[in-house]
């Protein structure tokens, strides 16, 4: 699956309406919050005792964790994301404007997800995190 070109021209004005991501090339709700952070997996890293540098083996850059959350989604909305994301390894494609390109695609898990039911039962939220679980095309 692509975006269409003007999809990934307009990127920017539509990211703070509403955020495209898909979950093995199927286009998912919008979450009403979007993180994304980077960190690099070291391997076998420690500070010298001598003068405190740290003496880095660096195995990938820029691994990626992206949080999400939905304030009010109905039973199937809940059901659906919780659906597609079960599972152990899922390719992943969100808009990120981390990237030239418009988004960013990797492998990964869902890891900690939470189901709440909102007060007055009007509805659920929903949140939980995509952890890189494969290297991409940027590292």
């Amino acid at each position: 699956f692509e975006l269409s070109e003007k999809q990934t021209e307009n990127y920017g004005r539509r990211f703070s309406m509403s955020m495209i991501w898909y979950v093995n090339g199927q286009l998912m709700p919008s979450p009403t919050t979007y993180k994304i952070g980077f960190e690099d997996l070291d391997n076998d890293s420690y500070r010298s005792i001598t003068n405190g540098n740290l003496i880095r083996n660096v195995i990938k850059r820029r691994w990626a964790k992206i949080s999400m959350s939905w304030n009010v989604l109905n039973a199937n909305d809940v059901n659906k994301i919780a659906s597609a994301v079960n599972q152990d390894n899922v390719t992943f494609r969100c808009i990120s404007p981390a990237f030239s390109n418009g988004y960013i695609v990797f492998g990964g898990y869902v890891s900690k997800m939470e189901v709440e039911l909102l007060e007055g039962m009007v509805g659920y939220s929903l949140s939980f995190n995509i952890v890189q679980s494969e290297g991409a095309s940027w590292q």
